[in-house]
């Protein structure tokens, strides 16, 4: 019941610690000693993030962090990492093609420049009505290398897990002839037993 009731605990004391770090009586004393040890002032901007699987980088560097430890098993870290993705369970609930065209067709005649080349930024209101059927659609994460916890005879291992509208790949939407858009971040970690690389592909519909 002790070697159970550990894991739960670690979890528990790491979830209490991450939501003290975004109240200001623990932030002060972090950007103090961050400042006496870059002798400059250091100030520290959190931002807590309820779905790291809409970014490929953030995903990547989530898994990575996990890996690191030990106590983490693997399997149960790239495995979670994928199911606590929520996407899309039919298709109705895909935006279609005409929805994006008729959002383009708004945001255009709202602003007629974004369809010369001479215009290098773009409004705010604009980006977020591009932005407003963006979804994510599928989310392969794999990991290989030195997985494993021996010190001794270690062999390199490979953990993968995706989910999405297809089985094959990272399962890409298609709109018309084009492939949805997709995001890919490689990162590379280092166990006590050896080093091993990670892979995420997130695609968007």
């Amino acid at each position: 019941m002790a070697a159970a009731a550990a894991p739960a605990t670690y979890t528990r004391t790491a979830r209490r610690l991450a939501t003290d770090l975004l109240s200001p009586t623990i932030k002060a004393p972090i950007e103090s000693l961050l400042s006496r040890l870059y002798a400059k002032p250091v100030t520290l901007h959190l931002t807590k993030l309820a779905r790291p699987q809409l970014d490929a980088e953030i995903l990547a560097n989530l898994v990575t962090q996990k890996l690191r430890d030990r106590r983490n098993t693997p399997r149960k870290v790239i495995r979670d990492a994928v199911w606590r993705a929520q996407l899309p369970v039919s298709q109705s609930q895909v935006p279609s093609l005409a929805s994006h065209a008729k959002a383009a067709e708004v945001a255009l005649a709202r602003d007629p420049s974004r369809a010369t080349l001479g215009r290098q930024r773009a409004s705010l209101s604009s980006v977020v009505a591009g932005l407003r059927l963006k979804q994510v659609s599928s989310v392969y994460v794999s990991a290989a290398g030195r997985l494993g916890k021996r010190m001794t005879a270690n062999r390199a291992q490979e953990k993968v897990a995706r989910k999405g509208l297809t089985s094959k790949g990272p399962g890409f939407m298609v709109r018309g002839v084009g492939k949805a858009h997709t995001r890919v971040a490689l990162k590379a970690g280092k166990r006590r037993v050896g080093a091993f690389g990670i892979r995420v592909a997130v695609g968007h519909s």
